[in-house]
């Protein structure tokens, strides 16, 4: 490194949770590859990408959380709890469940509703990481 010149090690980013959470049971049903997909997470590709997707390392049965932020605050905005069932069991769409939803309770001065959480995760997992989630139905596709 030329002198003069002084090194600034790039700072890794602090994501801050959910502020002001509300949490609902949800129990959508999955297909492995839906699972698979959660498991790999998103990260943006460039600053028109506004989300980021990180999912915790799976427990020893493959149950774990997957963390919805704004890209450019690092702000969580939701956390899906998915738990896997019983691999010996589960059929093509059956692998796991989104067992409940914590989301950011208010947007601004509007309370978002359960359902309007459900289907803005929805879209953001179909959106971008190309998770089919046949069992959420139509009103999120």
């Amino acid at each position: 490194m030329p002198s003069g010149f002084r090194h600034i090690p790039a700072k890794a980013p602090t994501y801050h949770p959910i502020q002001d959470p509300a949490t609902a049971e949800w129990g959508l049903t999955i297909k492995r590859a839906d699972y698979d997909k959660l498991l790999e997470g998103f990260r943006p590709r460039d600053m028109d990408d506004k989300w980021l997707c990180i999912t915790d390392k799976p427990d020893a049965q493959g149950n774990t959380t997957v963390h919805w932020y704004r890209s450019w605050t690092d702000t969580e905005q939701y956390a899906i709890t998915v738990q896997v069932g019983d691999s010996n069991k589960a059929e093509g769409n059956d692998w796991a469940k989104l067992a409940k939803i914590t989301w950011e309770k208010e947007l601004g001065s509007l309370e978002v509703p359960a359902e309007e959480a459900k289907e803005s995760a929805v879209n953001l997992c179909r959106g971008f990481m190309g998770c089919e989630l046949e069992n959420a139905g139509a009103s999120a596709k």
